[in-house]
């Protein structure tokens, strides 16, 4: 008596065995392809509102802490810390020239008034990080960001944007 087998349940034989592997294949790669990030510009933000880097037991949140705080010894050094840190990596064709990043920010202080920062950075490579900052008297002054757009530009050409939910 021949074992009892779930393909042959379903009607499946030997012949389709081929066209099954080329759909699990194309499957797989369609999936794996969704799941690549090979986007122009992506945004990372990170809020440091402790400057004691033990109130956590997370390491990850405990090691960006200790990065941000990295150098600053004395209680008004980490005060000024205090803040909004947004790290972008970005991809870009070298050959096109520098490219600039811009990132615009409302506090909620400020209201609906909108501040700008700009970078410009050499495309060594054509990938790159910058990082900007909301800390110090301005963090303490203006307040929280609230929302904000970042911009990859190069040659005058938009590349990317990426954005807050709350940004118009």
């Amino acid at each position: 008596m021949m074992p009892y087998s779930v393909i042959e349940d379903f009607g499946i034989g030997k012949k389709d065995s081929s066209m099954n592997r080329m759909v699990f294949v194309g499957a797989v790669s369609l999936f794996l392809a969704a799941c690549s990030r090979r986007e122009p510009l992506v945004v990372r933000q990170f809020t440091l509102r402790e400057i004691d880097p033990n109130w956590t037991e997370d390491l990850m949140i405990r090691g960006e802490i200790q990065k941000r705080l990295y150098g600053a010894v004395e209680w008004e050094e980490r005060e000024k810390r205090k803040g909004q840190y947004y790290s972008v990596r970005w991809r870009a064709n070298p050959a096109n020239g520098e490219v600039k990043i811009r990132f615009q920010y409302q506090q909620g202080s400020t209201g609906s008034r909108v501040h700008e920062l700009v970078q410009r950075v050499a495309p060594d490579g054509g990938t790159g990080v910058v990082e900007f900052a909301i800390t110090g008297d301005v963090y303490a002054k203006g307040g929280p960001v609230t929302a904000w757009r970042m911009e990859l530009s190069q040659g005058g050409l938009v590349l990317g944007e990426e954005k807050s939910f709350l940004w118009e």
